[in-house]
């Protein structure tokens, strides 16, 4: 059943964002200082003047800070006093407004951009209709709007709950409660979807365009007033997944592990990471500033759109890349220092090879090491589980291997996977 948007939500009920022109037109106004007159004062009078002054610029800043959430109509006198969010545009600006209008790009990108809440049960009594569905700790996550009508991403860290009713707000206050959740087995990505038409469409940024370091923007929303908040960080690397343990080493070739990160260490699930031309590039895992490449993602929405799911390849190894543990627990000597060495932490209980999939059907085993597929070798820059998701479904690939020092061929047809 697909979600349906509450039709009393009045957008009233949160304030309204900082409008960007109205922003702009502040940064770029000039400043006129008037000719000060000289005006002679005793020094008691000055000092009775300063503190004076300083005390009334304390209980006006409280005032102004404070009772605009006590007070609606206030803010409409003196504005959105919110400094992150027009420092963060004043910083950018500076940085390289040569290159690029931060606050455009923001701007346009800032629609695909929701909060991702869970519903209160019981609704709490005497609270307004948005307060009855979630407060700003209840915030989840952040997603990014990607179609037309209504298909968004984000992470499994953002909605742990796949059976529950989520809330998804809209940069116009529209609160959509949906259930419609589709999972992608190669990753923690979620895609959602929401009712209506009309809804932002994103642009993938190229994931092999990107360089490294690469100054990128972490665009999110407040969790009370819903505002559009953006900061510059930089992509500083693209790494295997985090290895705490010998068994963190060994990876699956039907899941992704590369990711970027960031200097930013942001950990709210979902969160996207935009290009400064404003074109997705990833979203925040919740980790640590990790970051999902846009490839995974633009993979996931193309299998979806061409057969109604996410499908991935089953190659069916677990492996160790070579390149990611070069001289931590096995000598270059034995098996060499690339390609990915089919083996498992704990072969007895875990076999390296499925017999039943594609690699244990066309007879590969423990000890041999992957050295291409398809004529595309398994390095530093394409891990095994890379390569094989990015093949044809049920295509008939090329291995190439070696097995006790001697190189040989085998054709294996894969299987593929779906939630």
């Amino acid at each position: 059943m697909k979600a349906k948007p509450i039709p009393t939500s009045p957008k009233s009920l949160l304030e309204d964002d900082v409008k960007e022109d109205a922003v702009e037109a502040f940064l770029k106004e000039p400043q006129v200082i008037a000719k000060p007159s000289i005006v002679r004062f005793s020094s008691t009078y000055l000092v009775i003047t300063v503190i004076i002054s300083f005390l009334a610029g304390i209980v006006g800043s409280f005032f102004i800070m404070f009772g605009q959430e006590q007070w609606p109509w206030l803010k409409s006198i003196v504005g959105n006093t919110n400094s992150e969010e027009i420092s963060v545009i004043k910083s950018v600006s500076k940085k390289e407004s040569s290159i690029t209008n931060y606050a455009e790009v923001v701007k346009n990108i800032s629609p695909n951009v929701v909060s991702i809440y869970v519903r209160q049960t019981p609704v709490r009594k005497n609270a307004a209709l948005l307060d009855q569905l979630y407060l700003p700790s209840d915030r989840r996550g952040i997603g990014t709007l990607l179609t037309e009508d209504g298909l968004g991403v984000t992470t499994l860290k953002a909605i742990p709950d796949l059976t529950k009713e989520i809330a998804v707000i809209t940069e116009d206050k529209t609160v959509y409660l949906t259930k419609d959740f589709i999972t992608d087995p190669a990753s923690d990505l979620v895609l959602f979807r929401i009712s209506g038409k009309g809804f932002p469409v994103v642009d993938f940024a190229d994931s092999a365009g990107l360089i490294v370091p690469q100054t990128v923007l972490d665009v999110g929303r407040q969790t009370t007033s819903q505002s559009i908040n953006a900061a510059l960080t930089d992509l500083i690397s693209l790494n295997a997944k985090r290895v705490n343990s010998r068994t963190d080493l060994i990876e699956s070739s039907e899941r992704y592990y590369r990711f970027y990160q960031t200097r930013s260490s942001i950990e709210t699930p979902g969160l996207p990471v935009f290009s400064l031309g404003g074109k997705l590039a990833g979203v925040h895992s919740g980790t640590d500033g990790d970051v999902i490449p846009a490839s995974i993602i633009s993979t996931a929405f193309d299998r979806l759109n061409k057969t109604g799911k996410i499908t991935r390849n089953v190659f069916g190894v677990k492996y160790l890349d070579l390149q990611t543990a070069k001289g931590l627990l096995i000598s270059p000597a034995e098996v060499g220092d690339t390609g990915a060495l089919i083996t498992s932490d704990d072969l007895a209980k875990n076999p390296a090879v499925d017999p039943k999939g594609p690699a244990g059907r066309a007879g590969l085993k423990s000890g041999d090491v992957i050295l291409k597929v398809n004529d595309i070798s398994v390095s530093e820059d394409q891990t095994l589980s890379e390569i094989i998701q990015s093949q044809t479904a049920h295509s008939a690939v090329t291995v190439v291997y070696r097995r006790d020092e001697a190189e040989q061929n085998l054709p294996v047809t894969l299987d593929i996977t779906s939630e």
